[in-house]
């Protein structure tokens, strides 16, 4: 079967990069799969973000999107205009492969995939949650009309569309088919067996950005930190809502009790130093902070955003599901993990063994099983 991935980028940072390469190499090991990676952007002095098996064919077309981004508003806007030029670029690619499958992750191709001509099941991944534009438009009202018109109207043009859920199907799209969930797989690595967590660490990783909302989780720590004094929260990211979130420390007084680490190469070994992790996000795609807590060993507190909570966490077996921003609930919770060592490493070793489910062999079986079930449909039509 010929997969073809479209994408912008696969270098630089990014969530989207890594779970894509992921996800492409495993399908590339399958037997019978030829995948190929299309991207616009290839930024060649920019990390890659995971590495790439030799068994992908690579594929740079040279629309360059962001080459001139950074000079101006202007200059960003303009080169909104290099889409035809894309589509007429994909478009000869894609005749010359003649591909069973092209999936588009929704960046820049995704308005150009349903205009294309071919024979190909068209996919198209979301990897936010459905209705994240509501959040993160200034102006509402624009924000729904994109969403309206994106979801309504442009993923006409595709075969599935592939969300990260299932509460965002079952809340969104629960009467059409052609909207499914697929869960991302885990793709940091895991502990292979559980250790007992000692060290009185909590930990919470993320940019330090609204979304994230860890002021909230700062004030959660104010109404017990007094009770736990010999307990310690770190926040592990960087970005612009530092100094407001130091100067809320300062001002509980939290300075003893809360550091601001910064961004962090090794989250995995800050991980290990600690014993809990909390997750306080406004909304999120998938979360994918919660899995890669859970894979070494960490039970997670997590507010019922939307989404990946609850797709994710088992109240009360591998973590706590907190009312949605109730900090009353949620320092609670911190302190029944706090209080009780038996209960956090009971919890620790179900987090652990929960990750399992999301292992990337699991998730290609998946992937493998919609793609035919899509290719033996389309032929009947």
């Amino acid at each position: 079967m010929k997969i073809i991935y479209c994408i912008n980028s696969i270098r630089g940072l990014g969530g989207i990069q890594r779970v894509t390469l992921v996800k492409a190499n495993a399908l590339a090991e399958v037997a019978g799969n030829q995948v190929y990676l299309i991207v616009t952007d290839n930024w060649p002095y920019h990390k890659l973000i995971h590495e790439i098996s030799d068994k992908i064919t690579l594929i740079h077309l040279p629309i360059n999107y962001y080459a001139d981004d950074y000079k101006s508003k202007f200059q960003s806007l303009i080169s909104n205009v290099k889409i035809f030029k894309h589509w007429k670029l994909l478009q000869k690619t894609i005749n010359q492969i003649k591909p069973d499958v092209i999936i588009s992750v929704g960046q820049s191709e995704k308005y150009i995939l349903p205009f294309l001509h071919t024979k190909a099941i068209k996919i198209r991944e979301i990897h936010f949650n459905s209705n994240y534009r509501e959040f993160t438009y200034q102006t509402q009202w624009i924000g729904k009309l994109i969403q309206s018109l994106d979801l309504k109207i442009n993923t006409r043009g595709y075969d599935k569309v592939i969300l990260l859920t299932e509460e965002d199907k079952k809340d969104n799209f629960a009467n059409n088919n052609k909207f499914t969930a697929i869960h991302n797989p885990l793709t940091t690595r895991k502990l292979e067996y559980y250790k007992r967590r000692e060290k009185k660490n909590v930990i919470a990783v993320g940019r330090l950005v609204l979304q994230k909302n860890f002021i909230s989780l700062i004030r959660a720590w104010a109404l017990i930190a007094t009770q736990i004094p010999d307990w310690h929260l770190n926040i592990i990211g960087e970005g612009p809502e530092r100094e407001r979130l130091q100067n809320e420390i300062n001002q509980l007084h939290l300075e003893k009790f809360i550091t601001l680490k910064g961004f962090s190469n090794e989250v995995d070994k800050e991980l290990e130093q600690s014993s809990i992790s909390v997750i306080t996000s406004v909304y999120e795609g998938f979360g994918l902070v919660i899995l890669e807590a859970m894979a070494m060993g960490l039970p997670v507190i997590s507010y019922t955003f939307p989404y990946g909570p609850r797709d994710i966490i088992e109240n009360g077996t591998n973590g706590f599901l907190v009312p949605n921003q109730d900090e009353q609930a949620l320092s609670a919770r911190i302190l029944d993990l706090v209080q009780n060592e038996e209960l956090r490493n009971r919890m620790g070793q179900a987090a652990l063994k929960r990750t399992y489910d999301f292992d990337i062999s699991l998730i290609v079986q998946k992937w493998m099983t919609l793609f035919y079930n899509e290719t033996q449909q389309k032929r009947r039509k």
